[in-house]
């Protein structure tokens, strides 16, 4: 009997017998190393079905250290959907974006640079999302990467903690009781350094 997985699962399955043995093959292998990377995307949208992306960035996390100079922050080319009330809120107008890469180009620097170690980020599903619905037409394949959820981790941290309160699942709020300093806030490089000191904080056994 075939076990009842997901079509997300399925179709990772998929992915793997067919780029397995290709250029992207290590990306199918499994991670046996001790990083992690924190990843955020900056977008044009909340909809990853519509959206287009803006920015990409991600950081190495390895031995209880954000290691700031293994980075990535690329930004793309400035998509048509660039308006005023999202350039509000990542403050990225068109002139900031000019020179920014090719699609192509940025989902190959950020494959080269995740390589298949675990991702983590605040609402990672959707950075993830929006990744793959360029990188699938492109190269056949989503990202085969684990995730991990912060806001989940937190939730889950902050019942052992704090199990009379119901946790504040924001990202400002959460990096505020985890006592993590907010770095260039919407921005793909800031929320990705903030997103990895709280990966940090919350492999602390206590919240002081």
């Amino acid at each position: 009997m075939w076990p009842q997985w997901s079509r997300s699962k399925w179709r990772r399955l998929r992915d793997r017998y067919r780029h397995g043995l290709g250029p992207y093959a290590h990306l199918f292998a499994a991670y046996a190393g001790d990083q992690v990377v924190a990843i955020d995307c900056e977008t044009t949208g909340l909809d990853s079905r519509t959206a287009e992306l803006v920015s990409i960035a991600a950081v190495v996390i390895k031995d209880g250290r954000v290691l700031s100079s293994q980075s990535l922050d690329v930004k793309l080319m400035p998509p048509d959907s660039l308006k005023e009330d999202t350039i509000r809120i990542h403050r990225l107008r068109p002139v900031d974006l000019e020179g920014g890469e090719s699609v192509r180009d940025a989902l190959d620097a950020l494959l080269a640079f995740i390589g298949n170690r675990p991702l983590v980020g605040w609402c990672v599903a959707f950075d993830v999302a929006m990744i793959n619905r360029y990188l699938r037409p492109l190269m056949g394949f989503d990202l085969p990467n684990d995730t991990i959820e912060l806001s989940a981790l937190y939730q889950k941290k902050m019942r052992y903690w704090q199990p009379e309160m119901t946790p504040d699942l924001r990202f400002d709020a959460m990096a505020g009781a985890l006592q993590v300093p907010v770095m260039e806030r919407h921005t793909a490089r800031g929320d990705a350094v903030t997103s990895a000191l709280m990966y940090l904080q919350l492999q602390k056994s206590t919240l002081n």
